[in-house]
C-alpha cells in the first residue's frame, strides 16, 4: 500500500486524509528489484564493505543502507555489478588464454543485444541434448554410443560418426542390422524416467513462459512448468504441428517427437528424409514451416546444442540464404569456447554464417550457462523489467 488513509471528524464531517508513507518518497519498493546483490551484501563476502558503511550487526544491513545512504547503496552496487558481469561473461579467464580483452568486449557486446532481445520479448529458446545432461539424461551422441554397442557394431565405427556429425547414419545402420525395436525400448528406458529438475531449467522456465523448441525426447522443460502447478503447457509435435497455440499457456514444440510416443519420434534416416526433405531440404514440409518461421520473427536462443551440420542447421542456412542481407533478428547460441585461438576464429566464423551470435564461456564449464541466464535475469530485473515472456 502507497498511501494511508487517515480518517477523522471535523466540525461533523468526515474528512479523508490522505499520508504519503517512506515507500513513495525514497522509492523503496525497487529494494526488490536488487536481490541477488541485497543477498551479497549481508553475506560474509561483504564484511568489509558493511564495516566501513557501519551497517555491519544490524538485522538486514543492505535494507538499512538502501533507506539511510542511497548515494553510498548505488556505488557498491555500481561495483558489484561490473565485477558480476565480468566473472560471469569471463574476463579473467578470456584474457589468461589469449592476452587481451579482444573477445571478452565481444562477449559484453553480444550479452547487451541478447537483453535488447529479450527486453523486446522477442526471444525463443531452442533447447538442445545439452541442457537435460546434468538431470539425468546422456548427450545425444553417448546415448548413440551405448545404442551402438548393443547393436554389435564396433565402437571405432561409431565414433568415427559421431566425429563427423553423422548420427543419423548411425541410427541407420542399427536399424540395418534389425535392432530397431532394441533401438525404442532403449529410448524408453533412458528418458523416460523423471529427471532432476537442474538451475538451467529452472532459469529456463523463470525467463521464458511463451514459447520454447526443443528436440529433446525427455520431459524435464515440462516437469519445470508443471511443479505445482496443472495445465500450464500445451505440448505441440509431429502428430499436432499445425495447432494453434493456446496464449495462456507456455507452449513446447517437441520437433522430433516426445517420449511418451516412442515410435513416433524422428530418429532414423527415412524419419528425417520425411520431415525435412528426402534427396533437397523441402521448406514447405511442417517442421521446415515451423524453423522458418521463428528463424524470421524472433531471436532464437540455443542452449545445450552442438550446432553442426545437422537438418535443422541446414533449414536456418536456407532461409537466411533466401533472406539474404535484409534485416534479420539476432539470433543467440551459448557456447563452449576453443581454446585454441584459430579454432575460435573458426567457429565463431561458422556459427555467424547460419546467422547465430555465440556469447562464450570457458572449454566445459557448462554451470556457466545457468550464471548467464540468471545474469540476465537480473539485469531485466535491474532495469525495471518483467521477468518472462507473457
Amino acid at each position: 500500500m502507497s498511501v494511508l488513509d487517515n480518517t477523522y471528524q471535523d466540525s461533523g464531517k468526515i474528512v479523508h486524509e490522505e499520508r504519503k508513507i517512506w515507500c513513495d518518497e525514497d522509492k523503496h519498493e525497487l529494494f526488490e528489484f536488487f536481490t541477488d546483490f541485497n543477498e551479497w551484501l549481508d553475506s560474509e563476502e561483504a564484511l568489509d564493505i558493511r564495516i566501513e558503511n557501519k551497517i555491519d550487526g544490524l538485522a538486514q544491513p543492505s535494507k538499512a543502507l538502501y533507506a539511510s545512504d542511497s548515494e553510498a547503496y548505488n556505488q557498491v552496487f555500481k561495483v558489484f555489478r561490473e565485477e558480476q558481469k565480468g566473472q560471469v561473461l569471463a574476463k579473467d579467464y578470456i584474457i589468461d588464454t589469449f592476452g587481451d580483452e579482444h573477445w571478452f568486449e565481444k562477449n559484453e557486446s553480444r550479452f547487451e543485444q541478447l537483453l535488447k532481445a529479450l527486453i523486446n520479448r522477442s526471444v525463443v529458446p531452442f533447447v538442445g541434448a545439452g541442457l537435460s545432461v546434468d538431470g539425468g539424461f546422456p548427450a545425444w551422441g553417448a546415448h548413440l554410443r551405448q545404442q551402438g554397442r548393443t547393436s554389435g557394431i564396433p565402437t571405432t565405427e561409431i565414433d568415427e560418426m559421431l566425429g563427423k556429425g553423422q548420427y543419423e547414419q548411425v541410427i541407420e545402420e542399427i536399424e540395418k542390422k534389425g535392432y530397431r525395436d532394441t533401438f525404442i525400448q532403449e529410448l524408453k528406458d533412458v528418458f523416460s524416467k523423471t529427471g532432476v529438475l537442474t538451475d538451467n531449467i529452472l532459469r529456463l522456465s523463470e525467463l521464458f513462459n511463451d514459447t520454447i523448441i526443443t528436440t529433446n525426447y525427455d520431459q524435464l522443460i515440462e516437469q519445470a512448468f508443471e511443479t505445482g502447478r496443472k495445465d500450464v503447457v500445451q505440448l505441440i509435435g509431429i502428430s499436432n504441428i499445425a495447432e494453434r497455440p493456446e496464449p495462456e499457456k507456455t507452449t513446447i514444440f517437441k520437433l522430433h517427437g516426445d517420449i511418451d510416443k516412442p515410435a513416433q519420434c524422428i530418429l532414423g534416416k527415412d524419419q528425417y528424409d520425411e520431415a525435412y526433405g528426402k534427396d533437397t531440404l523441402d521448406l514447405k514440409n511442417p517442421i521446415p514451416k515451423l524453423l522458418s518461421y521463428h528463424y524470421k520473427t524472433s531471436s532464437l536462443l540455443f542452449l545445450g546444442c552442438s550446432l553442426y551440420q545437422d537438418r535443422t542447421m541446414r533449414v536456418f542456412h536456407a532461409v537466411k540464404e533466401t533472406m539474404g542481407d535484409t534485416d534479420r533478428p539476432p539470433h543467440f547460441s551459448l557456447e563452449s569456447m576453443p581454446e585454441d585461438e584459430n579454432e575460435l576464429v573458426k567457429r565463431n566464423s561458422y556459427l555467424l554464417s547460419f546467422g547465430i551470435t555465440p556469447i562464450w564461456f570457458p572449454k566445459g564449464s557448462y554451470d556457466y550457462v545457468e550464471q548467464i541466464l540468471r545474469l540476465a535475469k537480473n539485469e531485466l530485473r535491474y532495469r525495471g523489467k518483467k521477468v518472462g515472456q507473457k
